[in-house]
């Protein structure tokens, strides 16, 4: 269990244990050191197009695995990256959220793409509906749209967030020649909820 976020005074003559330094100092100073935090990324998916104009679901290779494992990570030991479309909040508080996207059109240019990453959303449409981040890619070629974005939310424990992306062509993630050009999202607890 992580404890990042107890705290505890002790009164003058009162007695503190060996669990008592452990629970309130030692768990409180590696919980600040090495907050919960995953990285996991998604490469060169060439052989699963998309279809335009409609919001598609990101799913994620699992961490420590695919062309960007040595990109990727859990440090809750998979507690936070159990399902593929998805990084779950092991503890409340308010997590910092990081992502960059690489589309690549199937054939021709690729006018637009729009990346939305929600909280505790599973559809296209749903992470894409009031979404506290939202950002629009550059033109990295006529046929590739890169970007990236960053947001600080409030999640609770259980909460998870997730990342679909739209674009004005069909197009699919990464690029099937170049597996270096590799989408991420990383989830990072950053500090306690106001």
């Amino acid at each position: 269990m992580i404890h990042v976020v107890s705290m505890k005074t002790w009164a003058d003559g009162e007695v503190v244990t060996p669990a008592d330094m452990k629970t309130y100092v030692s768990d409180v100073l590696r919980g600040l050191l090495e907050p919960p935090a995953c990285r996991r990324t998604a490469a060169s998916q060439g052989s699963e197009q998309r279809p335009p104009d409609t919001w598609q679901v990101v799913r994620w290779d699992r961490p420590a695995s695919g062309a960007g494992s040595p990109h990727s990570y859990d440090s809750t030991r998979g507690s936070m990256a159990r399902e593929a479309t998805k990084i779950h909040a092991p503890i409340p508080g308010l997590y910092e959220i990081t992502c960059g996207i690489v589309v690549r059109s199937v054939s021709g240019a690729l006018p637009y793409t729009v990346c939305a990453v929600n909280r505790n959303q599973e559809g296209g449409d749903a992470i894409s509906s009031l979404a506290p981040l939202r950002f629009g890619c550059g033109r990295a070629t006529s046929r590739e749209k890169v970007g990236a974005g960053s947001a600080t939310i409030p999640l609770d424990a259980g909460d998870f967030v997730s990342m679909a992306v739209n674009g004005s062509n069909a197009f699919y993630l990464g690029d099937a020649q170049d597996s270096q050009l590799i989408s991420h999202m990383e989830l990072r607890w950053v500090g306690v909820k106001p």
